[in-house]
């Protein structure tokens, strides 16, 4: 088996599995090796790349600062952004902690008027756009 052959040098197209027979090709190496070239050519233009892993984490630790200008609180992203499996106009995804119980009815309404100035603000770091709220079910307490 070459290096670029798939495993039996066959593929399934996706019929049943009884017909293995007469729904199996055998892929010659030009076209196995064409395939693996197209696949990490998308996989090349989805990925993060330096750049954009740059530029993510700069929004982030943006969005982390202003939360934490708010109220004594640590701030981490989750989600794709550490796992660095987002896609190009994926979002990004933050929590919040805090010991201050007193903050819990008011705390995403501050975040919110906050982000709202920034949005304003032609000096910002970052353009702030489009803030929205959106309230989350409810853990009790």
């Amino acid at each position: 088996m070459g290096e670029h052959e798939p495993p039996s040098g066959r593929l399934p197209n996706g019929l049943l599995p009884n017909e293995e027979a007469s729904v199996m090709r055998v892929l010659d190496s030009e076209r196995w090796l064409k395939a693996e070239e197209r696949t990490a050519e998308l996989i090349a233009c989805i990925q993060p790349n330096r750049p954009s892993e740059n530029r993510r984490n700069a929004v982030a630790n943006y969005v982390q600062r202003l939360i934490m200008k708010c109220f004594p609180c640590k701030v981490f992203t989750f989600g794709s952004v550490p796992l660095k499996t987002y896609l190009p106009d994926g979002d990004i995804d933050l929590t919040s902690f805090s010991k201050n119980q007193t903050m819990k009815e008011s705390w995403a309404h501050q975040v919110r008027d906050m982000l709202e100035n920034e949005e304003k603000n032609e000096n910002a770091e970052f353009r702030v756009k489009e803030v929205q709220y959106i309230q989350a079910e409810v853990c009790p307490s």
